[in-house]
């Protein structure tokens, strides 16, 4: 038997963990902001589903999240519920070019994440992605960006989430980060919504 003192302690970051992408098309926004507050929540250590999938999960609808507005509302609604749960994370809204915030996230080793609105026909440029059901131009979609596995067993690397990649053409929920990206994003303005664990500003 070890003794204590033997004992190495796993850190977060070399655990093969792998948080699922929820598919939609009409709550991007939302999904993508789920989907990083529960990864940087596993960086930190302090990831344990629980009551706090509920609340979670309301980021998936459209009331709560479809648009920028709507997720920023759930969020300062929502943050003391998650401060008391042990989840220091923090939320701010910005209008920053696109390769700033990529910068940043990936300078963040995990413990950062940003919630992009972008613009979905320039992220997906037909015919890579032609066919119904793509929604039309005007349709708030988001990415969100993170460190994370594209596969299981893979590195970690600065990966682009996509909860809404189209029907056809091969578009894949988590990937590397789009060479279209700051273009779709400034189609939106350059704003978003950057997320960090407190101390990782």
């Amino acid at each position: 038997m070890a003794a204590r003192d033997e004992v190495v302690m796993q850190k977060p970051e070399e655990i093969r963990f792998l948080v699922p992408v929820f598919h939609t098309p009409n709550s991007c926004a939302g999904a993508v902001t789920a989907y990083l507050l529960r990864r940087i929540a596993y960086r930190a250590g302090a990831y344990a589903p629980g009551i706090q999938e509920h609340m979670f999960h309301e980021l998936n609808t459209t009331r709560e999240g479809a648009t920028i507005e709507r997720v920023q509302r759930w969020f300062t609604s929502h943050v003391a519920a998650l401060h008391e749960l042990g989840y220091r994370l923090q939320c701010r809204r910005v209008a920053t070019p696109t390769p700033a915030i990529v910068d940043w996230v990936a300078a963040g080793r995990g413990y950062r994440g940003a919630m992009l609105p972008t613009s979905f026909h320039k992220l997906h440029p037909p015919p890579a992605h032609a066919g119904e059901g793509e929604g039309d131009p005007s349709t708030w979609h988001a990415i969100g960006l993170t460190i994370d596995r594209l596969e299981q067993g893979s590195e970690e690397q600065l990966v682009m989430i996509d909860p809404w990649p189209g029907i056809g053409g091969g578009g894949k929920d988590r990937d590397k980060v789009s060479p279209q990206l700051e273009v779709a994003h400034r189609e939106r303005n350059f704003h978003g919504l950057i997320f960090f664990w407190t101390g990782w500003s």
